[in-house]
């Protein structure tokens, strides 16, 4: 087949998924989601990946701790915990047990993979609703305080400390994680900020470009080496790079859907919960959204989302009481063209004899030439380097000579794949830009 001919099948293949998103329901899409019921009116909120490759959850209204195993199957552990503490927020620990805060209580609890319960509270300000829950780069873990006000730390021992200095007062601290450059990044719900604070305790505060009263909520290390976070009533997804520079995504999000809980996903895409749009979400690293909802009860709040060790998304419904399982998230080295040409490969292997392996993601544009009609050229738009490369897969290459390879390519239908090959163009790459060219391309033997 000619290149003209294959430019046709592209051609054809994009009109198909157009007519496909424009007779299927909207959320015909090859993942599967499942849902497991826990308990009425538990509300289940966090959930994480335990040491015992099981996901283990809080339970707001119930007061327990929940172990749910990738076959379905419930446990919950209330013995230890105080009443009425309202277990919000669940990390792994670096100890080997799980360690949630207590949001009524003002407590840190600890629960060992066999469901021995240990509470913390010395240290913590009274009725400072702890909320959100980390794992530190210094091997202790790290809350957020949101009455209080404050940055909480507490080692492993059960040692805590609080951190306020530079928090602005009434801004709510709720989500919190570890970042790519060593610091604790917190989402500030009220104050509408972005906040970093050192292993130290040096907090440094970032609100430009975060859209007005947009809400903050969670927030997640990105396979880019960014921060991504959600923004519940501004109802976009922001990024903001360790320096502090915020870019925020909307399109593709249904409007008024409460985006809440993120994460890293095993295919190096962010997934989302949108709490009152009863959906969950997927953006890559370039801000492309798809949503998705067969197989969520109507109305049941998805909250916390968590990447499970089974390779599956596994995340949280408050109002349904049921912990859900995305399922069947298409593999992280497969490559993707969707309906607005956009190339998006997300992991490139390029080696050479000085720095060895480099893992990559990269997006490319179609960009039609008409002083060269006969060429399918992509634009080079965004790459970075991945932080969480994957052995168990064929990624797509990048050679010396800057061709690139990709085994497998799935078209805008969802169903065809490709091999593809391209070469970079230097008569096309004028003006600073970088054009690569379809050179080859057959089908996916499997």
């Amino acid at each position: 087949m000619t290149k003209r001919k294959f430019s046709r099948y592209i051609l054809y293949v994009i009109c198909l998924w157009i007519f496909i998103s424009l007779f299927l329901p909207s959320n015909a899409k090859c993942q599967t989601i499942t849902e497991y019921y826990v308990y009425p009116n538990s509300a289940p909120w966090d959930i994480v990946a335990g040491p015992d490759k099981n996901l283990w959850f809080a339970e707001a209204f119930t007061n327990r701790i929940g172990r749910i195993k990738p076959s379905g199957a419930i446990t919950e552990f209330s013995a230890g915990i105080t009443p009425d503490s309202g277990p919000v927020g669940i990390t792994s620990g670096p100890d080997g047990n799980l360690w949630f805060t207590e949001g009524s209580g003002s407590r840190i609890g600890k629960i060992t993979t066999s469901g021995v319960v240990t509470e913390f509270s010395a240290g913590i300000t009274p009725s400072s609703n702890p909320a959100g829950i980390t794992s530190g780069p210094d091997g202790n873990l790290w809350f957020t305080e949101v009455a209080g006000q404050k940055i909480g730390k507490i080692t492993t021992s059960g040692a805590v400390t609080e951190f306020s200095a530079g928090i602005t007062p009434d801004s709510n601290p709720s989500g919190i994680t570890t970042g790519s450059d060593g610091n604790l990044w917190f989402t500030e719900s009220t104050g509408n900020r972005i906040g970093r604070i050192t292993p130290s305790g040096v907090v440094t505060e970032f609100s430009t470009g975060i859209t007005l009263n947009s809400t903050p909520v969670g927030i997640t290390a990105g396979p880019d080496g960014n921060l991504w976070f959600t923004e519940n009533t501004g109802n976009r997804i922001g990024r903001i790079t360790p320096s502090g520079v915020v870019t925020e995504f909307s399109t593709g999000i249904s409007p008024d859907s409460g985006p809440a809980g993120i994460v890293t996903g095993s295919d190096g895409n962010l997934w989302f919960t949108e709490s009152t749009g009863n959906r969950i979400g997927r953006i890559t690293p370039s801000g492309v959204i798809t949503e998705f909802s067969t197989g969520i009860t109507l109305n049941s709040r998805p909250m916390k989302i968590a990447n499970g060790a089974d390779g599956n998304l596994w995340f949280t419904e408050a109002l349904g009481d049921r912990i859900g399982q995305v399922s069947d998230i298409t593999t992280s080295c497969t490559a993707t063209l969707d309906g607005n040409y956009i190339l998006h490969i997300p992991y490139v292997s390029y080696t050479d004899s000085v720095s060895g392996t480099t893992s990559l993601w990269v997006d490319l544009v179609y960009k039609h030439n008409p002083a060269y009609p006969t060429l399918l050229p992509f634009k080079l738009t965004t790459f970075s380097l991945r932080n969480n490369p994957l052995s168990s897969c064929t990624a797509s290459t990048l050679s010396g000579t800057l061709s690139i390879h990709i085994p497998d390519l799935l078209l805008p239908d969802g169903a065809s794949h490709l091999t593809v090959d391209l070469d970079y163009n230097s008569a096309l790459s004028t003006g600073g830009n970088a054009y690569f060219v379809v050179t080859k391309y057959g089908a996916v033997s499997n």
